[in-house]
C-alpha cells in the first residue's frame, strides 16, 4: 500500500532518537502484577457517568460488573481482583480534581472463580458488556463505534500499532506477546461491519513487533489483512494523522472516520474485543511502560484501579528524587499532583523524571518564526491562538478553529522562544467548548 505521509509532524531526526533511547526499556518478558488492593473509578470512558452496582461490605468476584449506566454512550466497570469492597470514596483523577472510586482489597477467603460473559450474547452485546472502550487514549465505548449510521458504508478497519509517543512500548509488547488474540479481534471487526480490509499500522522502529504480526496473519491465513510499516513521524497514532498516511483521506472537520469509510481502533482494542468474544472475558487488566528514572524499567500486566504508587514500589521505588510523574508519554502526558492516582483503562505509561530531565527555561515574546505552524499536523496557527488567548479573545481562538487541536505538543515542543502553545490552546478549546455548551442550553 502506498503510503502519504500526513502534513506537519515531528520527524524521526536525531534529536528525537536520543530522547527516546534514553528512556527505553531493556527487552523482557512482561511482568504480572497483583497487588492487595485496588480502586476503581465508576466511570473510565466518554459519555455518560456509571452509578454503583455494589455495596460497602460486598464481596465479588473478578470479572463481576460493579459500576454502570443504561446510556448507550458509556462504558461498564467491573471488579479487576477478586475480594471484599472496603469503601466507596472520592480519590484523584489524573487531569486534576477527584472522581468516585470503589476500593476492593483481595483476601484469601474471598472468591476466586473469574466472572465471565454469558455464552449467548451475540459479537455486539459481548463487546458492550465487557466494557471495552478505546484503549489508545480516548476511551470511547468500542460497542457505538461499531454502530456506524446507515449512509456510513465502512471499507477499512485500522488496527492502530503505532505507539508514537517517546518511551512508550505497551503495543510493542502487547503485538509481541499476544498477536493471535489481536487480530482475530480485528477480523472479529471487520466483518461485523462488513468492512473490505483489515489494516494494521506498526512503526519501522518496532522490527520484532512487526514481524511477529505479520507471521500470525500469514498463519490465520487472512486473506483481507495487510501489516503495513509507516514512517517514524510523531504523531503518526493520531487518528486523522494515521488515516491520512494509509489511505490519503482527509477526516472532514467535525466530521467522523466512518465519514470517509473508516474506523480506527488501538492494537489494545482489538485484543480485547477477541478475548470477550472468543474466551467471554470483560476488561480487567491491561499493559503498561514504567520507565525513566525508576529502579527497573518494564512494561507489566496490571489490574484497572491499581494505584500509581503501587505500580513504582513493585518496580523497584524511584532511582533518584522525582520532579514529576506523567501518566502517559512526555509529549502528551498528565502530571500528576497524586502519587495515589489509579490507573485506568485509558492508562498506557508512566513516565518518572528527575529534576534534570525538566526544563527550566523562561517564556519569551514570540519571534515569529513559524515553526509551529509548519508542524502543526491539523494546520492551525497555534502562536495566534495562543497570543489570542493570553489576550482574552475567545472569539479570535474560535474563528482560528482552535476547537480542531489534538494536543499533540509539536508546537510546544519546536518553539524556539518556550512558550507553552499546546497548554493554551488547550484551554482555549475547552473554554469555547463550555461557552457554546452554556449557549446551547440556555436556547
Amino acid at each position: 500500500m502506498k503510503i502519504h505521509p500526513f502534513t506537519g509532524g515531528i520527524p524521526f531526526d536525531a534529536s528525537m532518537k536520543r530522547l527516546k533511547e534514553q528512556f527505553t526499556i531493556e527487552k523482557s518478558d512482561v511482568a504480572v502484577f497483583e497487588p492487595g488492593l485496588v480502586t476503581i473509578p465508576f466511570s473510565q470512558h466518554i459519555g455518560a457517568p456509571n452509578e454503583a452496582l455494589v455495596t460497602f461490605g460486598e464481596l465479588v468476584k473478578k470479572g463481576q460488573a460493579i459500576a454502570k449506566s443504561d446510556a448507550f454512550v458509556s462504558g461498564q466497570v467491573h471488579a479487576s481482583i477478586s475480594g471484599r469492597v472496603t469503601d466507596i470514596r472520592e480519590v484523584p483523577a489524573a487531569g486534576g480534581g477527584s472522581q468516585q472510586a470503589i476500593v476492593i482489597e483481595r483476601q484469601l477467603k474471598s472468591p476466586t472463580a473469574e466472572v465471565l460473559l454469558p455464552d449467548e450474547l451475540d459479537v455486539f452485546s459481548k463487546i458492550r458488556a465487557a466494557g471495552i472502550v478505546g484503549l489508545g487514549g480516548a476511551t470511547f465505548p468500542s460497542h457505538v463505534k461499531l454502530s456506524p449510521q446507515e449512509h456510513h458504508t465502512i471499507e477499512y478497519v485500522v488496527l492502530n500499532g503505532t505507539e508514537c509517543e517517546p518511551f512508550l512500548s505497551s503495543d510493542d509488547y502487547l503485538m509481541q506477546q499476544e498477536s493471535v488474540k489481536i487480530l482475530q479481534g480485528g477480523e472479529i471487526i471487520r466483518k461485523h461491519l462488513g468492512a473490505e480490509s483489515l489494516l494494521v499500522s506498526i512503526e519501522t522502529d518496532t522490527p520484532q513487533a512487526l514481524r511477529k504480526m505479520r507471521q500470525t496473519a500469514q498463519k490465520l491465513g487472512l486473506e483481507h489483512c495487510e501489516i503495513i510499516p509507516v514512517p517514524i513521524t510523531y504523531p503518526q497514532g493520531g487518528e486523522g494523522q494515521l488515516i491520512e498516511t494509509l489511505l490519503g483521506r482527509e477526516i472532514p472537520f467535525g466530521g467522523l472516520p466512518a465519514d470517509i469509510g473508516v474506523v480506527l481502533f488501538n492494537v489494545a482494542t482489538a485484543f480485547a474485543i477477541g478475548e470477550a468474544v472468543q474466551e467471554r472475558k470483560v476488561l480487567t487488566r491491561r499493559y503498561l511502560t514504567v520507565c525513566g528514572r525508576v529502579q527497573t524499567p518494564q512494561v507489566l500486566s496490571f489490574p484497572l484501579g491499581t494505584r500509581v504508587r503501587d505500580i513504582i514500589d513493585f518496580c523497584g521505588g524511584p532511582s533518584e528524587p522525582l520532579a514529576k510523574v506523567l501518566l502517559g508519554g512526555p509529549m502528551m502526558g498528565k502530571a500528576l499532583a497524586d502519587l495515589d492516582t489509579p490507573l485506568t483503562k485509558g492508562s498506557n505509561g508512566l513516565v518518572l523524571l528527575g529534576n534534570d530531565d525538566i526544563s527550566h527555561s523562561v517564556e519569551q515574546p514570540c519571534i515569529r518564526c513559524n515553526r509551529c505552524v509548519a508542524v502543526c499536523p491539523v494546520r492551525l496557527e497555534p502562536q495566534n491562538i495562543d497570543l489570542a488567548y493570553r489576550a482574552g479573545d475567545l472569539y479570535t481562538c474560535d474563528q482560528l478553529v482552535a476547537t480542531r487541536c489534538i494536543n499533540c505538543g509539536c508546537c510546544t515542543y519546536v518553539c524556539p522562544a518556550r512558550r507553552n502553545l499546546a497548554a493554551n490552546i488547550t484551554k482555549a478549546n475547552q473554554e469555547i467548548k463550555q461557552i457554546k455548551k452554556e449557549l446551547a442550553q440556555n436556547d
